[in-house]
């Protein structure tokens, strides 16, 4: 069923978001992973602070996926719209 393959695309498009989400912390040292989320977050931005760009760029994939997922679903739906109207107009036909 289409409905359960956009689902599971759109499983792996936020686990490849959180991948890149994660991946933005690699450039700090080691001990930083002991750290509460809120602490990392606040040395990654130190880091980032002047070149955004690794965060521009995960940040726009994820806007892309996102959007690439609705238009998706927008599909199915009018898929779905165009499917019931059919059947209902052929049902009135047989009436």
């Amino acid at each position: 069923m289409r409905f359960r393959e956009l689902l599971d695309v759109m499983a792996l498009k936020l686990r490849d978001g959180e991948r890149a989400y994660e991946g933005l912390f690699a450039v700090l040292p080691p001990e930083t992973a002991q750290l509460r989320e809120k602490d990392r977050q606040t040395k990654l931005a130190e880091h980032l602070f002047g070149n955004l760009q690794p965060l521009s760029r995960a940040v726009v994939k994820a806007q892309f996926d996102a959007r690439e997922m609705e238009r998706a679903f927008e599909e199915l739906h009018g898929i779905i719209l165009t499917s019931d109207a059919d059947e209902a107009s052929e049902t009135d036909e047989t009436d």
